[in-house]
């Protein structure tokens, strides 16, 4: 414990301390200047990682945010005659109210949608600080007088120690967030929106939340910028400056905060960089260097095509040759910042620190913390009576795509406690009908009901919430989480803490009982062993039975297993069925869409046939495979009398 502690911890005192002791031996402005831009670009890079990271989108409105926070701040001194902890507030609420604003109409949208959102935001932003210049002062700039800080004016040194001071407290809340459900929550919906929403977490409430509390931080760097220059210009926040944050986060590697502190590094001496040719030239030469043995590494362990090793080796060299043979590197400045984001996006895609977390591990063997025992099955998924009650009604419910009548008026009763299966040949309607049911769909007409109460229609998150878990016939685990964190967020009613909580630390507790549960779960379902294996490394039968655990975090009254055992081997298949019994013991109902038989016939007790959308028959197995009806579907002819007689 103390080992791990040492080394997790240790490296992040060891560098805040070093950088806070420099001031006490360095007092050239100009490396102060440096400094303070690191602890003020850290706290940017920090939001745009949110963003970028977290959320998988590429967010080219923060120098945007950056913008606005230190406009803000410099407004609040200027027009009125505010202190320093007022501007600081008043950047970092603008930057959380139109960070919030931009957000809602924005993140509806995905990929290079979002991204042309994002840049419109960021241009019309730098469009309106330069108009409205009886306000901002427009191109000529708006000059400021950096307000004391609780009565006592602040030195460079002084200054940079505040800003440092506030870098830290960034990275500590940042690192309980990221640590917590939030942080699940972030990583999930960037893997599978339609899963994480089927959970009852909510994609779009916390893809906002993200998107705005990166925003915040982006106008508390502002804030912080403009108090650190003095004088604003609008042309300071440019494309350039977009770009350059963008290479940061990527480069020093993305959904890390040590990344996000490398990227600012990397930020504040690019410009030093492309001003002295010698220093530019050991800088493209190690690049090149780090491209040559990422990519060679990649194709000994045939973990990159060779175009992906090739392509940053050659943008690299391209950096090189030019170092030597161009006079001014920063006329050039646009084309070398797009071959270095070029070059780590294609072949270093979880970057620096991506890279060396691997090595970094392998060589202190550093392992995770001890996990809490699992908690009591009968706390976690509480054993429910089975009285034969109707559960799920359905009710001349229809769905029509077009002219294409998928679900034609079915009717159903699902009684409590019981395997209901539906079946049917492919293309008859069963994955749209539980679609509908659990909120993926909205209906075209018919009425659902669940212990009497109407079910939502077209929310997968409402309907979530009246006690409807399901998994999917496509799998949708979260393939960046371990298999206990795929649980976890699952997890129902287990986190009550608030966000400004979460941020100081306050959820700890709350985090070690979740985990307790979810490893109950897990063990309920034969994972346990794998409980920190990412998702992505189970095999494909551990991977379905994952998603039934995470189902099951729900606490569901209902449900609905989409072909669970589609595609496993004869092994698998029985492991799942036994685990369909244990969770019957429990009195969970569940639906069960399957094509093998052999399992249907094993599970159920009343079985549902469709086709056509339409319902053909009803009853128990035996009396289904029996029906004229449900032969001539499954092999497009009624049977003989004399068949059907035998059979």
């Amino acid at each position: 414990m103390l080992r791990r502690l040492v080394l997790t911890r240790g490296p992040e005192l060891a560098v805040l301390g070093f950088l806070a002791a420099i001031p006490l031996f360095v007092t050239n402005p100009y490396a102060l200047g440096l400094l303070t831009l690191l602890a003020i670009y850290g706290i940017l890079l920090i939001g745009l990682d949110v963003t970028v990271g977290y959320l998988g989108q590429v967010n080219l409105s923060h120098v945007a945010f950056l913008g606005l926070g230190a406009y803000a701040a410099g407004l609040v001194v200027v027009r009125l005659h505010g202190g320093f902890t007022f501007s600081l507030a008043a950047a970092t609420l603008v930057g959380l109210v139109f960070g919030g604003l931009l957000a809602f109409p924005a993140l509806r949208l995905e990929g290079p949608q979002f991204a042309l959102a994002t840049l419109s935001f960021a241009t019309l932003t730098a469009t309106a600080l330069n108009e409205l210049e009886a306000l901002t002062g427009g191109a000529q700039g708006l000059s400021i007088l950096r307000p004391p800080f609780l009565g006592h004016p602040l030195s460079a040194s002084g200054f940079f120690w505040l800003c440092l001071a506030l870098f830290a407290l960034v990275w500590m809340a940042m690192r309980n967030l990221l640590a917590s459900q939030w942080g699940r929550a972030f990583e999930a919906l960037r893997d599978s929106p339609i899963a994480t929403d089927a959970m009852g977490v909510g994609t779009y409430r916390h893809k906002v939340a993200a998107f705005a509390l990166g925003s915040a931080l982006g106008g508390l760097a502002g804030g912080l910028y403009a108090l650190n220059f003095l004088y604003l210009q609008p042309q300071s926040y440019s494309y350039d400056l977009m770009v350059i944050l963008l290479l940061g986060v990527v480069l020093g590697g993305r959904m890390s905060l040590w990344g996000a502190f490398l990227g600012a590094c990397l930020v504040v001496l690019l410009p030093n960089l492309l001003s002295n040719r010698l220093l530019f030239q050991v800088f493209s030469g190690l690049g090149l260097l780090l491209a040559a043995y990422s990519g060679t590494r990649g194709l000994v362990k045939k973990t990159t095509r060779p175009f992906q090793a090739l392509a940053p080796v050659v943008a690299m060299g391209l950096l090189v040759v030019g170092g030597l043979k161009v006079q001014n590197t920063e006329d050039w400045r646009k084309a070398i910042f797009a071959l270095m984001l070029f070059s780590v996006v294609v072949g270093l895609p979880e970057g620096v620190m991506g890279f060396a977390a691997k090595a970094l591990s392998k060589l202190f063997h550093l392992e995770p913390p001890a996990l809490p025992p699992a908690a009591s099955l009968d706390e976690v998924l509480p054993a429910r009576a089975s009285d034969g009650s109707s559960l799920l009604r359905l009710i001349d419910l229809k769905q029509y795509f077009g002219g294409v009548k998928a679900v034609d008026g079915v009717s159903m009763n699902v009684v409590s406690g019981a395997i209901h299966g539906l079946i049917g040949p492919n293309g008859s309607g069963k994955s749209t009908l539980v679609n509908v049911v659990s909120g993926l769909y909205t209906p075209t007409s018919g009425e659902m009901t669940l212990r009497g109460r109407l079910l939502p229609t077209g929310s997968l998150m409402r309907v979530a919430g009246f006690g409807v878990a399901r998994t999917f016939q496509n799998l949708q685990i979260f393939s960046g989480l371990s298999a206990l964190d795929n649980v976890m967020v699952a997890l129902r009613g287990a986190y009550r803490t608030p966000m400004p909580l979460v941020l100081l630390g306050a959820a700890r507790g709350e985090e070690r009982k979740a985990q307790a549960d979810a490893l109950a779960l897990l063990e309920l379902t034969g994972l346990g062993v794998d409980a920190r294996t990412p998702a992505k490394d189970l095999t494909y039968g551990s991977q379905r039975l994952l998603e039934i655990a995470r189902a099951l975090a729900r606490r569901p009254e209902l449900l609905i297993l989409d072909e669970p055992a589609a595609g496993l081997a004869h092994p698998d298949v029985m492991r799942l069925v036994e685990i369909i019994r244990r969770i019957a013991s429990r009195g969970v109902t569940m639906i069960l869409i399957e094509h093998h038989m052999d399992v249907v016939s094993e599970l159920c007790t009343t079985v549902t046939v469709l086709d056509g959308g339409r319902v053909i028959a009803e009853g128990t197995p035996d009396e289904v495979k029996r029906h004229p009806k449900v032969i001539e579907a499954y092999l497009g002819q009624a049977p003989a009398a004399g068949a059907a007689a035998e059979a």
